[in-house]
């Protein structure tokens, strides 16, 4: 097997490869920085001259991820779509591993797709398999880091999974619950990852994985014994968010506060933001809030909801901004928006 550097598609020794990149959660506009990662990667290196398909899944039942038009993209990918009962861990990788065989790749890249993505990677058969992990893939569903109020946990993910499942379900409970459901969490259920027996199955995918690319040497440490891994930090373009100094305000210019991201997300804590707003602007009202939520979201004098960015809207919306907030509500695994904020020379 030829080997894939996640971070570059210009390597002379891939030249022409045939590559299926399959994402569980692909959306387009994008919900999170991972769909721009792997927008980007795909785009590259079709233009560094590889044939390439993405091959994405929509579950009708949620709301937050999976939705894309396949035409819309600069290049070729198709749009798996499931809905009520069809949306089961077999009937999901039996129908990539169609879309798959269909296209008949070298290598299929197995991105985002927290726990199905064991079940479609022993369905993808003898194809040779690159996956990306995430944190609470590998090390623990609860706390990204694997610690628990500052101490380390004395239990691993691999060799207590009755602990480990019991610890998860505490943290991930009221999420399950939701009302509107999101992808992650109807994915952990048709997953069935509450069991026991569905860290045998994580185990069995690793074991078939050329190659695991990680974001860390935690990660790494947890899975190395099982197959081969890539160490790939996490990190934005510094050249798509140049640097700009503040912009020089008069006396009768409002400051601008920007939020950016996927800040429909709860977790990306807008309410804190638009809480924070109201009780400033009891005491002043020369500024602004703008943020990447629908344009047809809840607006006041000071907060508008100025939908989705693409990068050069983004690139506007930093330099014309005198503060970034990232006012979220969880731990935070990465948090890209804060890093192209800095690089855009703005404070956070």
């Amino acid at each position: 097997m030829k080997e894939i550097d996640w971070r570059g598609a210009h390597d002379d020794n891939l030249k022409g490869m045939r590559l299926a990149f399959v994402d569980l959660l692909f959306s387009w506009p994008p919900n999170g920085g991972a769909d721009v990662d792997v927008y980007h990667v795909v785009q590259e290196l079709c233009l560094a001259g590889h044939e390439v398909q993405l091959i994405g899944v929509n579950d009708g039942a949620t709301w937050d991820r999976g939705q894309f038009v396949p035409d819309s993209l600069p290049f070729p990918a198709v749009r798996l779509d499931f809905e009520g009962r069809g949306f089961t861990a077999q009937r999901v990788s039996e129908r990539i591993r169609d879309a798959v065989d269909v296209f008949h790749p070298e290598v299929v890249v197995v991105c985002d797709g927290f726990f199905l993505k064991p079940y479609v990677i022993e369905a993808l058969g003898a194809y040779p398999v690159v996956s990306r992990y995430y944190a609470y893939e590998a090390i623990c569903h609860r706390d990204i880091t694997h610690f628990k109020d500052g101490a380390t946990c004395p239990n691993s993910y691999l060799e207590t999974p009755d602990v480990c499942r019991a610890c998860a379900l505490e943290r991930i409970r009221p999420e399950l619950c939701r009302a509107h459901p999101l992808a992650w969490t109807q994915e952990y259920l048709t997953a069935r990852a509450y069991q026991p027996e569905y860290f045998k199955i994580v185990q069995r995918a690793w074991e078939k994985t050329q190659l695991a690319v990680v974001y860390n040497p935690q990660m790494q440490s947890q899975i190395s014994s099982y197959c081969k891994t890539a160490v790939v930090p996490g990190g934005v373009d510094t050249e798509r968010f140049p640097f700009s100094l503040l912009p020089e305000r008069g006396p009768q210019e409002r400051k601008r506060i920007v939020m950016t991201g996927r800040a429909e997300d709860p977790l990306k804590g807008v309410e804190v933001l638009r809480k924070a707003g109201e009780d400033l602007y009891k005491e002043r009202q020369d500024f602004e809030i703008l943020v990447t939520l629908p344009e047809d979201s809840p607006r006041t004098e000071w907060f508008t909801p100025v939908g989705w960015q693409d990068y050069e809207e983004i690139r506007a919306l930093y330099r014309e901004a005198d503060i970034c907030v990232v006012p979220s509500v969880w731990d935070e695994p990465f948090g890209m928006v804060a890093l192209e904020a800095m690089s855009a020379g703005r404070p956070v």
